[in-house]
C-alpha cells in the first residue's frame, strides 16, 4: 500500500479555513491589551505585529498562539524602549525636575520605606508580602534586580535555577528577555515581578503568589504564564506607571506640588521673622506696644518691622492678605511666638559659650 507524500486537496482547504478563522479571531485583539491614550506608536505597531503574526501562522500552525501573544508583549517592550530612546533628553529633565520640586515629599516616603525595611532586601521577592503605593513606586522605579552572580542551590534531583530562564527563546530562533522574571534567593522561587505588584490577590497564577521551584517543568511554566491575559494586562499596568514617574506625571503631582509650594512659602516666611526677632533683640529694643493688630497704631517694633518688609518682599505681602482674608489663623505674629523664638535664640546662644 503507498502512502501520500504530499497533503490532499480536502487537508489543505481544511487548513486554509483554520487559517481564515485564526485571521478573523485576532482582529481587534489587541485593543484589550493595549490603553487607548498611550501613543500612536503604539496602534502602529499593533497592526504591524497583526501582519507579522497571520504570515507565521502558515509555518507553524501548533506555535500560532504563542506566537500572538509573543508579539502582543513584543509591543510592549518596543515600545517602552522606542519611547525611552526617542525621548532621552525629555526624561532626564523630567526626572530633575521630579528630584528638585518633589524631593522632600517623595524622599521621605523613600526614606521611611528604606527604613522599614534596613534590615532586610525588599528587592527580594519574599519581603513583597504587603504592597503599598510608595513600595510599588519604589520597585518600579529601581526595576527588577536579576541574581545572576551566585550558585543556584540544587533540589533532591540536582536540578536548580539557571540565569538561562531570563531568555526567552522565540520559534524563529530570536532571543529576548524575560524582564519581568525575578528570582528570590531567601525561598529559592522565581517569581512574576508585574503579577506579583499589580494584581496578586487576583492572580491564579503561582508566579503571582508563592512562587514556582519546579525546576523540571519550569520552562513550560514561564512559556505558559508569559502567554495569559492577565500577565500582558499586568506587564501593561507596570510599564504604564514606569514611565509615568519617569515622567514625573503620577496622578497626585499638583497635589504634591502644592504641599511643597506652601511648605517653602513658610519656611521663608519663619526666615523673615527669626530676622526681626534678632535684630530687635541686638538692639535691645522692645517687642510689643499696646496694641498687637497689624496696620494698627501703637502695635510695637516688632509689627513695624513686619509692616515695613512687606511693602518689599512679596511672600509677606502674601502672609498678610491671607491674615486679612481670614484664610488662616495661625500666622505666627503673636506674642508667644516671639517668646518661644527668643527662647530657642537664648538657648542656641547659651550652648556656644
Amino acid at each position: 500500500m503507498s502512502t501520500r507524500k504530499y497533503e490532499s486537496g480536502y487537508s489543505k482547504l481544511k487548513k486554509k479555513k483554520r487559517v481564515e478563522a485564526l485571521i478573523e479571531s485576532q482582529k481587534g485583539a489587541l485593543d484589550k491589551f493595549v490603553k487607548t491614550n498611550k501613543k500612536s506608536e503604539i496602534e502602529n505597531n499593533s497592526d504591524c505585529s497583526l501582519n507579522e503574526q497571520v504570515n507565521n501562522v502558515n509555518h507553524d500552525e501548533n506555535e500560532n498562539r504563542e506566537e500572538v501573544v509573543d508579539e502582543q508583549v513584543n509591543n510592549i517592550y518596543a515600545n517602552e524602549n522606542r519611547e525611552g530612546i526617542a525621548g532621552d533628553n525629555e526624561i532626564i529633565v523630567s526626572v530633575n525636575r521630579q528630584d528638585n520640586i518633589d524631593s522632600d515629599t517623595n524622599n521621605e516616603d523613600r526614606e521611611k520605606v528604606l527604613e522599614k525595611s534596613s534590615h532586610k532586601n525588599i528587592y527580594d521577592p519574599s519581603q513583597w508580602t504587603t504592597i503599598d503605593t510608595n513600595l510599588r513606586d519604589l520597585l518600579v522605579e529601581n526595576g527588577p534586580i536579576k541574581v545572576t552572580d551566585i550558585d543556584f542551590p540544587k533540589d533532591a534531583y540536582a536540578r536548580h535555577f539557571s540565569s538561562s530562564f531570563y531568555i526567552q527563546q522565540l520559534s524563529n530562533g530570536e532571543k529576548r528577555e524575560r524582564r519581568w522574571l525575578v528570582y528570590s534567593q531567601k525561598l529559592d522561587k522565581v517569581f512574576c515581578f508585574c503579577c506579583k505588584l499589580f494584581n496578586a490577590l487576583h492572580s491564579t497564577s503561582k508566579l503571582a503568589h508563592e512562587g514556582s521551584n519546579d525546576w523540571r517543568n519550569i520552562s513550560a511554566k514561564l512559556k505558559s504564564h508569559e502567554m495569559s491575559n492577565e500577565h500582558i494586562v499586568n506587564m501593561s499596568s507596570w510599564i504604564d506607571l514606569e514611565m509615568r514617574l519617569l515622567k514625573y506625571k503620577t496622578i497626585d503631582k499638583n497635589v504634591q506640588e502644592r504641599i511643597n509650594r506652601e511648605r517653602e512659602h513658610w519656611r521663608n516666611l519663619l526666615l523673615r521673622i527669626i530676622a526681626v526677632v534678632k535684630t530687635l533683640g541686638k538692639n535691645n529694643l522692645a517687642f510689643r506696644g499696646t496694641n498687637e493688630k497689624i496696620y494698627q497704631e501703637n502695635n510695637g517694633n516688632f509689627l513695624c518691622l513686619i509692616e515695613m518688609i512687606a511693602e518689599f518682599d512679596h511672600l509677606m505681602q502674601e502672609h498678610i492678605r491671607r491674615i486679612k482674608n481670614d484664610k488662616i489663623h495661625n500666622h505666627y505674629l503673636g506674642h508667644r511666638i516671639q517668646n518661644e523664638l527668643i527662647d530657642l535664640l537664648a538657648n542656641e546662644i547659651n550652648k556656644k559659650l
